[in-house]
């Protein structure tokens, strides 16, 4: 199903934090089309990676490639956006999990891809080109600000903990290191992008107790049916599911928003980002190409 998705007002707030009036907030707020998160699910396993959107209207062109999040250098993936990057020319690119220090720097597109898979692959090619790469994602502080006028701390905290800690952990992290040190980093980077959590709810002991809560069993540290019950891709009653399904819009509502300034000041831009946002964002897309904008008078 196709939904009309509006920015909701916090974010907007948060966004246009710098302007002066109520006018200018207003000014900023979008309607996207995007298609629903459940329905992403049923599409996913149908789907090639990685999956790519080309669009151009006149001068605009707009390369977006929906990613596996994989560290394989051999996968096909890395020889795909090389390809892409060299046929677009892209004046500026995005990607998603946050800003790559402009300082870091891989010594080859293998290295870059083994070590941060289609983020360090981007970052190479921009590189190489001498662009800028910017982050596409929303910052932590601002997705927790927003997802906290919709659910309980408390229940953020679970999401949280099992998406972006326990699930990584056992799928794509270097499971040498032992658990609790890892929790206990992610959880600090928690803290310090103002999730409000207390020094005894920074605990992995809090963690358990939450789980216990809302689970009504035991927190066991492998990949249980319990993970269902995170996937944002289930629908029917499933509340952490719509936890994890309200994360993603928020963060693609941003993106969004970022593109079509991106489409105001240049011609040609590149997006690299999971596979399940390329789907969801998709009819978005061709909404921002249909747009009428200014020609540029300078192009590069």
């Amino acid at each position: 199903m196709i939904l009309k998705v509006l920015l909701p007002l916090i974010l907007i707030g948060l966004l246009a934090s710098g302007c002066r009036s109520k006018q200018a907030t207003k000014s900023k707020i979008r309607q996207f089309r995007t298609l629903d998160y459940v329905d992403v699910g049923q599409r996913l396993p149908h789907v090639r990676t990685p999956y790519v959107i080309e669009l151009a209207n006149q001068a605009k062109h707009l390369v977006f490639v929906g990613c596996n999040h994989t560290r394989d250098s051999t996968d096909r993936q890395v020889r795909i956006l090389q390809k892409l990057f060299a046929q677009l020319k892209p004046q500026i690119a995005f990607n998603e999990g946050g800003q790559v220090k402009p300082s870091l720097h891989y010594p080859s597109l293998m290295k870059a891809a083994f070590e941060a898979g289609e983020t360090g692959c981007m970052k190479y090619l921009s590189d190489q080109t001498n662009i800028p790469l910017l982050n596409g994602d929303t910052p932590d502080s601002l997705e927790f600000a927003v997802a906290l006028k919709y659910y309980p701390r408390q229940e953020l905290y679970l999401y949280y903990v099992m998406e972006r800690i326990v699930v990584p952990y056992l799928t794509v992290a270097n499971q040498e290191q032992p658990f609790e040190p890892y929790f206990n980093d992610v959880v600090r980077s928690f803290v310090s992008h103002h999730f409000p959590l207390s020094a005894g709810e920074q605990s992995l002991a809090y963690f358990k107790a939450l789980y216990q809560q809302y689970m009504n069993r035991p927190f066991v540290l492998a990949l249980t049916h319990d993970i269902e019950k995170f996937d944002y891709i289930n629908g029917g009653d499933c509340h952490f599911c719509e936890v994890g399904r309200r994360s993603k819009m928020i963060r693609d509502s941003l993106l969004l928003i970022k593109l079509d300034q991106a489409l105001d000041e240049h011609d040609r831009v590149m997006v690299s980002f999971g596979c399940g946002h390329a789907l969801a964002v998709e009819p978005a897309l061709h909404q921002l190409l249909a747009k009428k904008r200014k020609r540029l008078l300078l192009r590069h």
